[in-house]
This record gives structure tokens, C-alpha cells and sequence, in this order.
């Protein structure tokens, strides 16, 4: 009987702590597998217009971003039209403005948050930080940042010279958008050992007059990306000078190359793509905004051209890993 009466109590008190310990268990929150510091971001896409550029720009950006383990994106795009509805309802924590026209109506609204405009050359955004926010460092200062379509003007030298080593005098094409930039163009080629031979063209000249005596007097022809009506209007003189005087174009564009330039060194969608999904990766909330150079480029030659004017060119390798080198 009295094993019977110890057992007994002992059972009473073993439930009695199971009780306790679960409810202490209880009273613990519940931790996911999941880790908890884990990011989540919202990324609205605003583009110029319904373009194939456009889309598989945004495609592309959101696919090197799929699988992020640190990040949990939500991707959103629209064009610029739907902007403010689209901004009130999702509510981003960045957006891409994908071209100028987007970046124009985006900057205009200056949302609350940080803007990240691609496919823009440096001379537009330039013009568009000026206009809605005085300068470029008040632009910075709201956290709008960009990607620079344009290559630097320094990788168009160094082909130019692996091509021509034997090139003295550069020709050089500027507009109304990047005429202020001719000093620098100028002390690039210097640096270089090249001689500038820089001409400007106003949206109301006659390009034939002002490019002929400047491109013959050149042994390589470098056109800078401008107004996008100049950047049309000069591109046929450009080439049809080029092939009457033997002129080898070193163009910015694979429109360009095609239409028979000798060489194009250029941003492609993909390039532009990784350094995207590279930017909105590693960016902090509480940065400045800032403007990004080309990281990558694609680089193609015209073998048509290069034997109309007997060019021997190396391998695309060849270049590519000399312009890396840098």
C-alpha cells in the first residue's frame, strides 16, 4: 500500500511538470525555418513604351535577380503613363525608369523613393537632372542615381588605337548635348598621343560642309552620341564621308556598325542588364543617388569594311581581353 501511495504521488508530479514545460513552450513564439533577416523589395519598372527593348531589359534584370537568397523581390512594370497609379498602389521601395522618356516622367513627379534610370545616355539625364532638380548633386542628394547607356569615351580610343596603331589625328563629332564636354574629349585624345580634330554640329547646320574637310583630314573618325536628331541626321554623312575618303568610323552603336562603320564598341541590353541587377542588389536605402559609367560592352566589326579598306583585324578575343585589361 504504501509503494502504491509514493507511486501514485510521483505520477502527480511528473504530469504537473509536463503541464509547466508546455506551457512555457507556450509561451515562447513560434520561430520559422525561414530566416528571419531575410529582405524583402519592391522594384517598379517604368518604361518609355511598350518596345522589345524595354521588356527584355526588365526581363533580363529580373531574372539575374531571381534567386537571391539575401533578397526577396517583387517586380512590377508598367509604362511611364500609368506611373502615378501604379506608384500609389504598389507601393515601391525603388524604381528603374527604363529610358528617357520614362526618367523624364518620373523625375518630373520626384517621388519620396530613390530612382534608378538605365538606357539613358549621359548627356539626357544630365539635361533632365538640370531641369526638374536644378543640378545633378540635388539630384543625388533625392537619391536619383543612372546607368549610362554610353560607353566610356576612353574604351573607343583604346580600340581605335589597337585597330590603327599607326592613327595620329582623331576625328571627333560632338553636338548640342555634349559640346560641353569637348575639353574632355579633347585631353582624352592627347593622352592618347592622338591629335583632336573635334567639330561640333548644331541642330541647323549643314552636316556635309562642316564633317567633309574634318574627316579627311583624319585617320580615324570617332562619333560621340548626342540629340537623337543629330545623332539621325549625321550618321549617313558621316559614313558616306568615311568610304569616299578612306576614313575607318569607330561607331556607338551596332546600328551603326551595320549601317558601315568599320568597328562599334556599345552597351548592349544584356550589359546593361547585369550591371542593373548588380546596382539594385547591393544598394543601400539610405545612399545618394550617383551616376554609373558603362562596366561592360559588347564589341563588333564590319569585315566588309575592313577589307574595302584593307584593315587586318585580330580576332574579337584579341580586343576584348586588351580592353579588359583596363
Amino acid at each position: 500500500m504504501l509503494y502504491a501511495a509514493i507511486l501514485s504521488k510521483f505520477q502527480c508530479l511528473i504530469k504537473t511538470q509536463a503541464l509547466v514545460v508546455v506551457l512555457f513552450f507556450l509561451t515562447i513564439p513560434i520561430v520559422s525555418a525561414t530566416p528571419n533577416d531575410t529582405k524583402q523589395s519592391r522594384v517598379l519598372f517604368v518604361i518609355s513604351k511598350q518596345a522589345a527593348v524595354y521588356s527584355d531589359l526588365t526581363k533580363l534584370v529580373q531574372r539575374n535577380l531571381h534567386g537571391q537568397a539575401e533578397t526577396v523581390y517583387q517586380f512590377v512594370t508598367d509604362v511611364e503613363r500609368n506611373f502615378a497609379s501604379r506608384n500609389l498602389n504598389f507601393k515601391p521601395d525603388l524604381i528603374v525608369t527604363v529610358g528617357a522618356i520614362a526618367s523624364e516622367t518620373v523625375m518630373k513627379s520626384k517621388p519620396a523613393q530613390p530612382v534608378l534610370s538605365v538606357l539613358i545616355t549621359d548627356s539626357a539625364f544630365n539635361l533632365l537632372t538640370k531641369k526638374y532638380y536644378g543640378s545633378n548633386a540635388q539630384a543625388y542628394a533625392a537619391r536619383v542615381s543612372a546607368i549610362f547607356l554610353d560607353q566610356p569615351f576612353q574604351r573607343s580610343i583604346k580600340l581605335a588605337k589597337l585597330i590603327l596603331p599607326e592613327a595620329k589625328i582623331a576625328g571627333v563629332m560632338t553636338g548640342p548635348s555634349s559640346k560641353q564636354r569637348q575639353y574632355d574629349l579633347s585631353q582624352s585624345l592627347t593622352d592618347a598621343s592622338l591629335v583632336p580634330n573635334i567639330v561640333n554640329i548644331g541642330l541647323e547646320d549643314n552636316p556635309v560642309h562642316i564633317l567633309g574637310p574634318i574627316i579627311k583630314s583624319s585617320d580615324v573618325f570617332i562619333p560621340v552620341p548626342d540629340n537623337r536628331l543629330v545623332n539621325i541626321a549625321t550618321a549617313k554623312w558621316i559614313l558616306q564621308l568615311s568610304y569616299r575618303y578612306k576614313v575607318p568610323v569607330i561607331a556607338y552603336s551596332k546600328t551603326y556598325l551595320e549601317a558601315g562603320a568599320l568597328a562599334a564598341i556599345y552597351s548592349s541590353v544584356e550589359n546593361i542588364a547585369q550591371q542593373t541587377a548588380e546596382f539594385i542588389d547591393s544598394r543601400s536605402n539610405g545612399d545618394n543617388g550617383g551616376s554609373h559609367a558603362a562596366a561592360y560592352f559588347s564589341i563588333r566589326f564590319n569585315s566588309s569594311v575592313a577589307t574595302n579598306l584593307n584593315i587586318d583585324l585580330e580576332n574579337e578575343q584579341f580586343y576584348r581581353a586588351a580592353l579588359e585589361a583596363d
